[in-house]
């Protein structure tokens, strides 16, 4: 039986069910009073049914039995009086209020029972979600559980940062709303297909799953944290152990080989020159060490440099005082405007990248060549330039030449090194935020650092330039 016929075989039980009562009431001699109170009580019965129709047919069918019964003359729906018109219309006012308000109270309790349970599903869907320790679980499980508690076809959730979607269930092509996410992760949605909440709901959701996704994210940067922290005082304790467990039998060994080269008693000849061999490359062991453990510090350390502000000319002039001894006829230049800005990092550790530079420029230039030290301010940022009068480097070297342990092929076998410098160096200036390049120029490379800029310095018209003695 479809609908319709349904409704009308339950409106004719209504009618009929008014007009029996009715019938009822005369024979059981009910006053006028009495009867329309329980007609009434019947209306507002059927309306609690929440049938609009159902209560309207009751309504009107009480109203008419009501007059057929007790107003003027009995069995008859003749109304003779102004009184048995008002009576009427009381009545017929009556039972359409009491249903309308029936009806109200009953749509207004059942959308009580729906904001209690939606409610419920999204205490449930927060319990969840709050498990979650990544902001890829965390979508993962928004979708499964929004398809799961709220009854929604399917759930597509695209969050920023993420290349595909996260979906779950069935798409409905344009049956769909979309609620944008006010998170951190800009530009996030989530498509609803199907059945769809109630506008409070997907505002809550929204709010939900903004926190939730935020705390995610707080959480993988909490783990990250405390990774890094572990990694990092791991990496102390092997590299001091390291440190130690080299140094100790390479001290021996220096120790010895220089024993053995003062020794009288060791002819000339091959056995002082592989004396020789054992006591520089020892210093060349140990140099190596010492480079690797200060650049696996300095990248244990990159992401919390001291933060402090430094005068590049401080800096240079230190590392110029270092170097002096190893020019030979070598000249150092150093052009450094007096109303540079400072720069904002660790001084030690600027010395220390600078330092590496400038000892690959001597290294690799003839005796009587010029080593240059510039600074200009572009946009905030400071721009160190180290030149030098040396050979070209390849296209195959500037590719590869900051990467650790790297030597030029050209060179390889006329000046001693490590190969680390450039990737301290370099390490150095990313750990400021800033970067180091090579460009070729008609004198010679000329390695270059942006830098941050700090507080500005006293200004002057002059500039600082000189050359070393």
């Amino acid at each position: 039986m479809n609908t319709l016929a349904w409704r009308g075989l339950r409106c004719l039980f209504v009618a009929g069910l008014s007009w029996s009562i009715g019938f009822l009431l005369i024979s059981l001699r009910m006053n006028r009073s009495v009867a329309s109170l329980l007609l009434v009580l019947l209306v507002l019965a059927v309306a609690a049914r929440g049938d609009w129709l159902l209560a309207v047919v009751s309504s009107v069918v009480s109203s008419m039995a009501f007059s057929f019964y007790f107003i003027d003359a009995v069995n008859s729906f003749r109304i003779t009086s102004s009184e048995g018109a008002i009576t009427f219309s009381t009545m017929l006012v009556t039972a359409l209020t009491g249903s309308h308000l029936a009806l109200r109270a009953q749509r207004r309790a059942a959308e009580a029972i729906l904001r209690r349970e939606e409610m419920e599903r999204l205490q449930r869907l927060g319990n969840v979600l709050l498990s979650s320790g990544t902001v890829a679980e965390a979508s993962g499980s928004v979708v499964d559980q929004i398809v799961d508690l709220f009854g929604v076809q399917g759930a597509v959730m695209r969050v920023d940062g993420f290349a595909g979607p996260f979906q779950a269930g069935s798409l409905v092509p344009g049956g769909y709303s979309v609620i944008r996410i006010p998170s951190a992760f800009t530009g996030s949605t989530l498509e609803l297909h199907g059945v769809q909440p109630s506008p409070e709901v997907q505002s809550a959701l929204a709010n939900l799953i903004s926190l939730i996704l935020d705390r995610a994210r707080s959480a993988e940067e909490r783990t990250r944290i405390e990774a890094s922290q572990k990694g990092e005082e791991l990496r102390n304790t092997v590299l001091n152990a390291l440190a130690h467990n080299f140094k100790t039998p390479l001290t021996s060994i220096k120790a010895a080989a220089s024993m053995l080269r003062s020794s009288q008693g060791l002819a000339a000849g091959p056995d002082r020159e592989l004396a020789m061999v054992i006591d520089e490359e020892a210093d060349r062991l140990e140099l190596l060490i010492r480079e690797s453990l200060n650049l696996a510090r300095i990248e244990a350390h990159q992401e919390n440099p001291r933060i402090e502000d430094c005068s590049v000319s401080e800096i240079v002039d230190a590392v110029r005082s270092r170097v002096k001894r190893y020019l030979g006829g070598r000249q150092f230049i150093v052009d450094i405007p007096d109303d540079l800005p400072l720069l904002a990092g660790d001084r030690f550790l600027f010395e220390q990248m600078l330092m590496q530079v400038v000892d690959n420029a001597w290294k690799y230039s003839r005796p009587d060549s010029r080593i240059r030290v510039s600074a200009e301010c572009q946009d905030s940022r400071l721009i160190l330039t180290v030149r030098n009068q040396g050979l070209p480097i390849s296209e195959e070297d500037r590719g590869r030449i900051f990467g650790k342990f790297y030597r030029g092929a050209a060179n390889r076998s006329q000046v001693e090194g490590t190969g680390l410098g450039l990737a301290i160096a370099k390490a150095i200036a990313e750990a400021h935020g800033g970067s180091i390049w090579l460009d070729s120029e008609p004198e010679g490379p000329a390695f270059k650092f942006s830098l941050p800029a700090g507080l500005m310095g006293d200004f002057s018209d002059s500039e600082q330039n000189y050359i070393a003695p």
